[in-house]
């Protein structure tokens, strides 16, 4: 066992002995330049992500006793360090699923968001060159975190956020199925 899985393993341990901590952050997978950092609490799971760069980031976490017995509030606040705006961000769930939507703001900046159980894409009208918050992690009135459901799951099980820029080769892919699912609307309305 090389030293690093032995910190890791027991870092993993320490985490499980002690029920003060709540959806412990145990790594995060993301490109150079793409920083995290964790504000997670009893029932909350809360993060920046600092994006020195577009390459995909996957935070994975370990469900502690405190977290079990209601949904988990969701807030993160999303920072665009690159230089370049981006027309749309992702956050895919795995091993967990949304339990209900909240919001998501951007300073002076139009946007929609199309949400399913494990997925939410937002689309900024004008692109983002700054930063947007998903949830309320800044505890603003009229502002709600997103929920993510913890029924069936027990201290110990795993999740994972996966925070992404498509790629426009996959937003262009994405348009016409968008475009369809238009088109069947307005003939159900029509």
């Amino acid at each position: 066992m090389t030293v690093n899985k032995f910190i890791t393993a027991g870092l993993v341990a320490l985490a499980f002995s002690t029920s003060s901590h709540a959806a412990l952050l145990v790594s995060s997978d993301s490109a150079a330049g793409n920083a995290v950092t964790d504000y997670s609490a009893a029932g909350v799971v809360s993060f920046d992500l600092e994006l020195g760069n577009f390459a995909g980031t996957t935070l994975n976490f370990v469900l502690q006793e405190a977290d079990i017995g209601g949904p988990l509030s969701l807030s993160a606040m999303v920072f665009n360090l690159s230089g370049m705006s981006f027309p749309q961000f992702n956050f895919g769930l795995q091993g967990i699923r949304f339990a209900a939507p909240g919001t998501v703001s951007a300073f002076s900046q139009d946007l929609s968001v199309n949400s399913s159980f494990y997925n939410a894409a937002i689309t900024f009208a004008n692109g983002e060159p700054a930063e947007f918050q998903f949830g309320n992690p800044t505890l603003v009135d009229g502002r709600s975190d997103w929920l993510l459901d913890t029924s069936g799951m027990r201290a110990g099980d795993t999740f994972s956020i996966v925070a992404e820029v498509p790629e426009p080769s996959t937003i262009a892919l994405m348009l016409p199925l968008l475009l369809g699912g238009l088109m069947v609307a307005r003939r159900r309305q029509g």
